[in-house]
C-alpha cells in the first residue's frame, strides 16, 4: 500500500478547510448547486495521512449509506439526465475511480458488489500490470476483464496519464484515442468516457474538449468540484473527491453538495498559476 503521506500539519489543514467549507455550506445554504454529483476514489487501504487512500471500512460505510438512501446512479443514467431523459433525487451520485489501482479490484469490487452500486473504472492504459512508486500495483487486463464482467464500466484515463494541458494537440489525439482503442480491443466492449488525468483547469481546455469530441468520447470528467445539470458541456464535467481520513458525517456533506463551494477555490488556484 501506499507510503505517499503528507505532512501532519498540511494533512489537518487541508482537513479542516474541507470540513469548514461543507459545514458552512450547510449551514448557509449558499454556494450548494441542484444536480447530480460524480464521487472520485483511487486506492483503497490503511495508508497514513493519504488523501487518495479510503479505507475499506469507510468506502463500506458510504456504500452502505448511498444504497440505503438509494442515491446511486450509473454512467448511462447521467448521460440521460444530461440529455433531459431522466431526473433523480437530491444528492444522487456516481461512483468513480481514477488511476487502476489493483485495490479496486480486490477491495472495493465486492464492496460495490454487495450494496449493487454502479461504478466507472477509468485506467490509464501504459500503467496496466505495472506498479507505481511508492504506491501499490496496477490492474492487469485479466483484473480489468473481471471487473467488466462485474459490472464496473471501463472508461479512458488517457494513455500514459499526462496533462492534455501541457502537451501538444497531436500528442493529445493519440493519448485519447490510443487509450480508447486499446481497451476496445483488448475487451471488446465500447468506451465512451474519459477522465483528464489531474482534472485541474490546466489540465484541460477547449482545444482538448474539441479533440475528445472528434475522438467519439460522449462524456469526460475533471477535477473541478460541483454538481452536474443539463446546461453544462458534457466533455468538461465536474468531480467531487473523495479523501481518506474523513467520517461518514463529512461523506453525507459532500454528497449533499457540501463541497460545490470549493470549485471557487479551485478557480483561485488557476488564477494564481496563471500569474505566476
Amino acid at each position: 500500500m501506499s507510503t505517499n503521506s503528507i505532512n501532519p500539519v498540511r494533512w489537518f489543514v487541508k482537513k479542516a478547510a474541507r470540513q469548514g467549507v461543507a459545514l458552512t455550506s450547510l449551514a448557509s445554504g449558499l454556494c450548494r448547486e441542484a444536480g447530480v454529483r460524480v464521487l472520485t476514489y483511487h486506492r483503497f487501504g490503511n495508508a497514513s495521512r493519504d488523501p487518495f487512500c479510503v479505507t475499506l471500512e469507510d468506502f463500506e460505510a458510504q456504500m452502505a449509506w448511498l444504497a440505503r438512501q438509494n442515491l446511486a446512479v450509473s454512467l448511462a443514467d447521467i448521460q440521460s439526465f444530461l440529455a433531459g431523459e431522466k431526473v433523480f433525487p437530491d444528492g444522487a451520485v456516481l461512483v468513480t475511480v481514477d488511476d487502476g489501482f489493483q485495490s479496486l479490484y480486490w477491495g472495493a469490487l465486492p464492496i460495490l458488489k454487495k450494496y449493487a452500486i454502479p461504478a466507472v473504472a477509468f485506467i490509464p492504459v501504459s500503467e496496466i500490470g505495472t506498479v507505481s512508486n511508492n504506491t501499490e500495483a496496477h490492474l492487469t487486463w485479466g483484473e480489468i476483464e473481471a471487473l467488466a464482467r462485474a459490472g464496473i464500466i471501463i472508461a479512458s484515463h488517457s494513455f500514459s496519464h499526462r496533462s492534455l494541458g501541457k502537451i501538444k494537440l497531436e500528442e493529445v489525439r493519440q493519448e485519447v484515442v490510443r487509450s480508447r482503442e486499446e481497451l476496445e480491443k483488448k475487451l471488446g466492449l465500447t468506451v465512451t468516457a474519459f477522465a483528464y488525468p489531474f482534472g485541474t483547469r490546466a489540465d484541460f481546455n477547449e482545444a482538448t474538449i474539441a479533440i475528445l469530441q472528434k475522438s467519439n468520447y460522449q462524456l469526460a470528467f475533471t477535477s473541478q468540484h460541483g454538481a452536474i445539470s443539463p446546461k453544462l458541456n458534457p466533455l468538461a464535467l465536474p468531480r467531487v473527491k473523495v479523501e481518506g481520513g474523513e467520517a461518514l458525517w463529512m461523506f453525507r456533506l459532500l454528497v449533499g453538495g457540501g463541497l460545490d463551494a470549493w470549485k471557487w477555490i479551485d478557480r483561485f488556484l488557476w488564477q494564481l498559476q496563471q500569474r505566476r
